[in-house]
């Protein structure tokens, strides 16, 4: 039993340096030296891929540089703005009250808060995303499997139970249902504004006569979509690599120290 924490330490940093690295590396790779495509280049290429009858079947890795179309806003459920996606979580803050006895045998009371998940709430399954080579929006599978996305936390807040009359959101809560050791609510939204700048990569493919971006079929490739620029995201993803070096190098040494205690 005594050898398993060392190992944990051990194989977690393993698994950060010869695993997570070089996978986060190889997403690096693609962003580095793939050249952006604009939707008019995508849309030439599918209707020629259309004419020889292979339109439905095609799939192209691309990268691109655009903006949110937002004809259709949808409203946040805490904040009440209007925004082109929300992704939203909604926590039960609970405060219970225990006795222990410490070391000395004396008792003694604490207190310990908990966060329960209430909802965790997404808006529309796919956004609209043109550039300036054309009007023609195409169609992003912004909440599919394997999509990285990364926008900002606009609203982050924790309210008490007695103020939650101040929310439409609350108004049809039952909050006797909670219980008395409730003492709030966390609501975070993370959003994309209207008009938003984006940078997608990911593989392109027709469903019907929209062109959609979604996970790559080769599950090695990414699907990233992130209000980032390029260059930012290229320096978060070294940052990351780096400390996925060093993090893994520690846990190592630590595992290893570890073991030679134990010996």
């Amino acid at each position: 039993m005594n050898f398993i924490i060392p190992l944990i330490f051990i194989g977690g940093g393993l698994a950060a340096i010869f695993y997570f690295r070089p996978k986060n590396k190889g997403d690096i790779t693609e962003i580095k030296y793939m050249q952006t495509k604009t939707i008019a280049e995508l849309q030439e290429m599918f209707s020629q891929m259309d004419s020889n009858g292979l339109g439905n079947d095609y799939r192209e890795f691309v990268e691109l540089k655009g903006t949110i179309a937002s004809d259709n806003l949808v409203e946040t459920p805490f904040s009440n703005r209007k925004v082109a996606y929300c992704q939203s979580e909604l926590l039960q803050v609970t405060e219970t009250t225990e006795q222990y006895r410490d070391s000395n045998g004396n008792y003694r009371t604490r207190t310990n808060k908990n966060e329960v998940p209430i909802s965790n709430e997404k808006t529309s399954q796919e956004i609209s995303f043109v550039d300036n080579s054309t009007k023609e929006p195409i169609s992003v599978e912004i909440n599919a499997t394997g999509c990285k996305l990364d926008i900002p936390k606009t609203f982050d807040r924790f309210e008490p139970k007695n103020n939650l009359s101040n929310y439409r959101y609350f108004n049809s809560f039952s909050f006797n249902r909670f219980g008395a050791e409730t003492i709030g609510f966390k609501m975070t939204e993370k959003t994309i504004e209207a008009n938003q700048s984006l940078y997608i990569i990911g593989e392109a493919f027709k469903v019907g006569n929209v062109i959609h971006i979604g996970k790559p079929m080769d599950n090695k490739k990414p699907f990233i979509v992130t209000t980032k620029s390029e260059e930012d995201l290229v320096n978060s993803s070294n940052q990351k690599s780096l400390f996925l070096l060093i993090g893994g190098i520690i846990a190592i040494v630590i595992g290893i120290v570890f073991l030679i205690k134990l010996f």
